[in-house]
Order: structure tokens, then C-alpha cells, then sequence
């Protein structure tokens, strides 16, 4: 299916580094039905590169946020199509990338990535899933993942489908450059079009950027430890509950600052590897699409990095598609992270998978459950989002209700059992969670379903 339209390709000069983010209303809004979301002067580019950030919270993101970290980021999204309310499938690694790739939810998929576990109760992909490299192979593309995560590769079954894998060590230049590397000697080799797909960390804990990224923290009162120190950074995260309000504070402070340095980090990185893949040829025929995988808490909800809750600061995602000759635009309508496959698949003319479960974005029907879950730090969390409206179980039994409408913080919680929309609610949610606990290995834990609740 060729998607175009005759109106002109929106460009936006480079600022540079060391200048505020472009304007969050460069582009036009899109309409949330009716239309192709995803359209383009000419033909569909032919190949596809997926540049996905492990650990990089939303509202850090110059085309969501204000805080002026990512100006390059924030001008390739002015040139792209923004999706505007997207949440992610779950809140770390194993569970989201899995998902996404998947094109469907882990509970459909059948099988739970669990983090707190061990090697009788957590387990990996089953041999011969599909994934969208999967389909994209059969028809006919050289795919290469490299990942800087382990939680996305062979050890746990997620990459199944691409061609070639790496895992390197370093950071996201080691990563260009063993996916480049892979892709030349593809195209050497006869392939007529690739799907490279590239996994970054440098979000990740503990943070320790470049010291030239940071630009608050000679401000704050010193810290007696060294908190980019992995093992430092997380005990002093869970020692965080039983020190005193000025201490809280002061971690928290330094925390943020150091985070804020590694997106800064990311940014000028990326903004690197585009000059080369623009000089290599990469970009002239390619549809680049940005991700996150999870974000990142700093107790919003009680907890510092990810994998504890499912509230926007680690579940909301962003996602930018991006080509030379792309409609820039934004959409506003809710989309999931489920919905990237069908939607690659939809442009490449690939036939649907039965097993998809998301829609090619523009297409969902109104009124669409947004499912999410987990099993992570803090038991099994299942979610599920209507019309922004969300609900949160615990399979503790505790189950929360927030209006992202009016409240995008989820801070308070409008449970109510007699309620009409919590019932309604719930009755999207507790099949997924009736679903999902088959699933739990040695079937620890399980649900417990509050009895003011049908």
C-alpha cells in the first residue's frame, strides 16, 4: 500500500547542541480517525531501523517535556510523526521489548517474563515465537539486533527472527558500529533491504554521564558517596525510606541531576551516530522509528529506578516515526506499544499475523482497552487504560482508579466499587489477570481479587 500525499517536507534547521528544544507545537496535529497516521511523499522508504532507549522517561524528551535535554532528539521529532499518548506493554526490559516485538501483550503471547525469580520459576521465550523480524525475514529482509541489554537477546528468547545478533560491550557507538558493520556486509552480500534495530542503555542505573552533561549538580550539597557506583546507587536507593527528610531531598537531587546527564548524554550520541549514518548512506532510504522500552521513577509512587509500579513514570512511552520523506505530525489518539508491529507490518504490506493483537496505529476502534502488566519487584500489577482512565490491581487485592485526563499524575485515586466506570474498568482487567495467573511458574504468586468487586 503506497501512502503519499503532495504537500511539502517540513524541515527544521539544526540548532545545535547547547540551545533550548524546538517549540512542542512545530508540527500539526493529526487526526485521531479517519486517516492514514503515517503518510508519505512518495513511496513507503524501503528499509527500517529501529533506534530503541532502555531506562528514558517521557517527559524527558524534548517533543513531551520542557526541560531543553534533548535538542536533537526533540528536532528529529519535529520533523517525524509524534504519537502523543503512548504507553508502554510493561516497565522494564524483559516484559516491554518482548511485547513490543511481539506485537501483542505477554499474557496473550502466553508466557510471563518475571524479574524477581530464579532458574524453576522464570522463564524464557519459547523456541519458534514469532516477532516482527520473524515476518519481516519471510519477507525477505536481513535483520540484525544489537542489543547493550541482555534482557533483550538469545538468553531469554526475545530476539528470535533477525538474522544476526551482538551483544557488545560499551556504549551506544559500540552499538552503531556493530550494526552498521553488519548491515554493509549484508548489502555486500546481495541483500536488497535490512531491518537494523539497535538497543541503547546509557539511561540505565547507576547513572555516571560524561561530566560535561552535568550542569546542576556542582549546586547541591555534596553527597558522601559515589552514586554512579552501581551497587552504591541502589542501596542508597533502598536505604532512601529510613533517612531523614533533608537526606531524601539531597538523594533524590543528586539523582535526578545525574539522569538528566545521561538523556543529555544520549542525545549528543545520537546525534553523532545520525551524522554518520546520513555519510554512510543509511538514512536515504529508511524509515527510522524512536522508542523507549520503560522509564524511570524517582519516587513518584514510592520508589527510585523502574520495574516497581506501572504509573506514567515508567510505563509511558514515546514514539516517533521518522523518513525523509515523511508528513510530519502529531497523533493524539491512545496508542500502545503493541501497536508498532502491526503497524510496520501495515506499511510493508505484510499479511497480519493472527496471533497480533494491536492495531496499525489509526485504526483501533474507540474505547479501545490499553492493557499493561508485570512481574516484577513488586508482585504481579496488572493495568488497564480506557479513554484515559486507568486502573491499577495489585494482585495483593488493592486496585486504584485514576482520571490521566485531569490528573496525568495519578495522584488521586477515585476507587470506587459502586462506580460506573470502575466497573467498567474491571471488567476489562480481571479476565487479563484471570489469564495471566496460568502463567505464574509453581503458581507463586496468585491473584487476589477484592470482594467488592464482582
Amino acid at each position: 500500500m503506497t501512502r503519499f500525499l503532495t504537500v511539502g517536507l517540513m524541515l527544521v534547521a539544526c540548532n545545535g547542541k547547547d540551545v533550548p528544544d524546538p517549540p512542542l507545537d512545530t508540527s500539526p496535529e493529526l487526526p485521531t480517525v479517519g486517516s492514514d497516521v503515517l503518510q508519505f511523499r512518495g513511496q513507503v522508504p524501503k528499509n527500517l531501523l529501529f533506534l530503541s532507549v532502555d531506562t528514558f522517561r517521557k517527559d524527558h524528551h524534548g517533543a513531551h517535556g520542557a526541560l531543553g535535554l534533548t535538542p536533537f532528539m526533540t528536532e528529529i521529532a519535529s520533523q517525524g510523526v509524534v504519537m502523543n499518548d503512548h504507553v508502554q506493554c510493561s516497565n522494564w526490559t524483559y516484559g516491554s521489548t518482548t511485547c513490543t516485538l511481539a506485537g501483542r501483550t505477554n499474557v496473550e503471547r502466553g508466557q510471563l517474563p518475571r524479574l524477581n525469580g530464579n532458574e524453576t520459576n522464570r522463564t524464557k521465550v519459547p523456541d519458534g515465537t514469532p516477532f516482527l523480524a520473524t515476518w519481516l525475514g519471510q519477507a525477505d529482509y536481513f535483520s540484525v539486533l544489537i542489543s547493550a541489554n541482555d534482557w533483550l537477546g538469545p538468553s531469554w528468547g526475545n530476539s528470535q527472527g533477525y538474522t544476526e545478533f551482538s551483544r557488545p560491550g560499551g556504549n551506544a557507538y559500540a552499538v552503531h558500529d556493530r550494526g552498521t558493520a553488519a548491515v554493509r556486509s549484508a548489502i555486500e552480500s546481495g541483500a536488497e533491504k535490512w531491518f537494523m534495530h539497535l538497543h541503547f542503555m546509557e539511561p540505565h542505573a547507576a547513572y555516571n554521564p560524561p561530566p560535561n552533561n552535568l550542569q546542576g549538580i556542582e549546586d547541591l550539597e555534596p553527597w558522601p558517596e559515589d552514586l554512579t557506583d552501581r551497587p552504591v546507587h541502589y542501596d542508597s536507593r533502598d536505604d532512601w525510606p529510613t533517612m531523614p527528610p533533608e537526606e531524601q531531598s539531597l538523594l533524590e537531587a543528586h539523582l535526578r541531576e545525574l539522569y538528566k546527564g545521561e538523556i543529555r548524554t544520549i542525545d549528543e550520541r545520537f546525534e553523532d551516530i545520525w551524522r554518520d549514518l546520513e555519510r554512510e548512506g543509511y538514512l536515504n532510504d529508511t524509515l527510522v522509528v524512536f522508542w523507549n522500552d520503560h522509564g524511570e521513577q524517582f519516587w513518584e509512587h514510592g520508589n527510585q529506578t523502574h520495574a516497581y509500579t506501572m504509573f506514567g513514570e515508567e510505563t509511558d512511552g514515546f514514539l516517533v516515526f521518522w523518513s525523509r520523506n515523511i508528513v510530519p505530525g502529531r497523533y493524539s489518539g491512545p496508542t500502545s506499544t503493541i501497536d508498532l508491529v502491526p503497524t510496520i507490518l501495515d506499511l510493508y504490506d505484510i499479511e497480519m499475523p493472527e496471533e497480533i493483537t494491536g492495531f496499525p496505529i489509526g485504526t483501533a476502534p474507540a474505547g479501545r482497552p490499553i492493557h499493561a502488566e508485570t512481574l516484577a519487584r513488586r508482585g504481579a500489577i496488572n493495568t488497564v487504560a480506557v479513554d484515559g482512565w486507568r486502573m491499577h490491581y495489585s494482585w495483593s487485592g488493592l486496585v486504584k482508579v485514576f482520571d490521566r485526563n485531569t490528573d496525568p499524575g495519578e495522584t488521586v485515586d477515585l476507587f470506587d466499587p459502586e462506580d460506573p466506570k470502575t466497573l467498567e474498568l474491571w471488567g476489562h482487567l480481571k479476565p487479563m489477570a484471570e489469564a495471566m495467573a496460568p502463567l505464574v511458574v509453581n503458581g507463586s504468586p496468585s491473584p487476589t481479587f477484592p470482594s467488592s468487586l464482582p
